[in-house]
């Protein structure tokens, strides 16, 4: 059966200094571990906190704005529709353009 979430059923998961991480989907709304879908939105110019990969690959796609992904010590570029995989155990960070950065993560964590 479909599922629809309105944003104002999806919660803040993290936030700081010029950037917020929102939960569009998770366990807890399909009531399954199957998928995480969360939305990175930061302000231009923000720089968000550095966070390490579970045991899991993830996808990151840039929905709108320009920035970096720092993974380890390589600085890779992001414009509007590209896409970051990681693997597991992979250290990432973000950097916004001056335009601001939205990315959406999926990833699956498995049970």
């Amino acid at each position: 059966m479909p599922v629809i979430i309105k944003p104002e059923e999806m919660s803040v998961h993290r936030q700081g200094k010029g950037w917020t991480e929102t939960t569009l989907a998770d366990r807890v709304a399909f009531g399954s571990p199957a998928m995480v879908a969360r939305r990175l939105s930061f302000d231009p110019n923000a720089k968000g906190e550095e966070f390490e990969r579970g045991d899991y690959e993830e996808m990151l796609y840039v929905i709108r704005g320009s920035g970096a992904a720092i993974v380890g010590e390589e600085r890779f570029e992001l414009a509007p529709e590209s896409l970051l995989w990681l693997e597991p155990g992979d250290r990432c960070r973000f950097e916004a353009g001056p335009e601001g950065l939205e990315i959406l993560q999926g990833y699956a964590p498995g049970e």
